[in-house]
């Protein structure tokens, strides 16, 4: 398979690779072709060119995977640079979890330190839950309205009525398993949503921009702190494994890098 990478600056380079290729070792190729040097941080980006939404792709997905959710008459890209803030809530989750958005289930004691808060996420019976609120785009209209959201593990959902957990109060909004999440890189133009802090999930197997799911944060932190808590949820243990897969077997010879390289 023949895949095209583009750099910062705009230019592209076709690479043959083959079809089990992940986005990792695409790194790690042009890494080697450009004899750049490789500090944990060089990272594939997925640009879809018409809706003006990117997402940086991890390093475990298959790219041809990523690919074939593509509509042919889009001009799609696949962008190679860095991005250090990757792994950044594993070295330091205190920055990512502000205390007013994240709450914990009633069974463990108030004091979670942020380390703990990580092993919540990454554990499979108790979640974190972030709650807060967020401006959704209403389906098929151009309006949005700010309604109060909380993530569980069963997905996304927000309040009927004010700030509500009551279960009869909470409507799904979506879960994660077959949708991809994006940030918008417009910020307010193309949506005309309120404010430059929006993100949206795309179904992967979809009929372009009337099935996505729209929202926006007031800040920057809120929005990392959504984007970042349900990457957690979506990939959990995977993300520690990408994160730490650099350091394990610097020989070379250990079975989680032996890749067609």
């Amino acid at each position: 398979q023949v895949i095209k990478v583009y750099s910062e600056d705009d230019t592209s380079r076709a690479l043959e690779v083959p079809s089990d290729i992940t986005a990792r070792d695409v790194c790690q190729l042009l890494i080697l072709k450009n004899h750049y040097i490789d500090d944990h941080s060089w990272t594939l980006f997925e640009q879809l060119t018409h809706t003006g939404l990117g997402r940086a792709i991890e390093d475990h997905e298959l790219v041809m995977e990523v690919q074939s959710n593509w509509v042919m008459e889009e001009e799609n890209k696949l962008y190679f640079r860095k991005n250090y803030a990757k792994y950044e809530f594993f070295k330091n989750p205190l920055g990512f979890f502000p205390d007013h958005m994240i709450s914990f289930p009633s069974e463990t004691n108030a004091a979670v330190s942020h380390s703990g808060i990580l092993q919540m996420f990454l554990s499979s019976s108790t979640y974190p839950e972030i709650h807060g609120y967020l401006h959704a785009k209403e389906p098929g209209k151009k309006s949005w309205k700010k309604l109060y959201f909380l993530l569980r593990r069963s997905g996304l959902y927000f309040s009927t009525k004010g700030t509500s957990k009551e279960p009869r109060h909470l409507q799904f909004f979506c879960e994660f398993s077959n949708s991809d999440m994006y940030m918008s890189l417009t910020g307010k133009k193309i949506s005309g949503a309120p404010t430059n802090y929006g993100f949206c999930f795309k179904p992967n197997k979809s009929g372009g921009t009337r099935d996505l799911k729209q929202l926006c944060a007031d800040d920057e932190q809120s929005r990392t702190c959504w984007m970042t808590a349900i990457r957690l949820l979506k990939y959990g243990m995977q993300l520690y494994q990408n994160y730490m897969q650099p350091y394990q077997g610097r020989s070379g010879c250990s079975p989680l890098n032996v890749t067609p390289m």
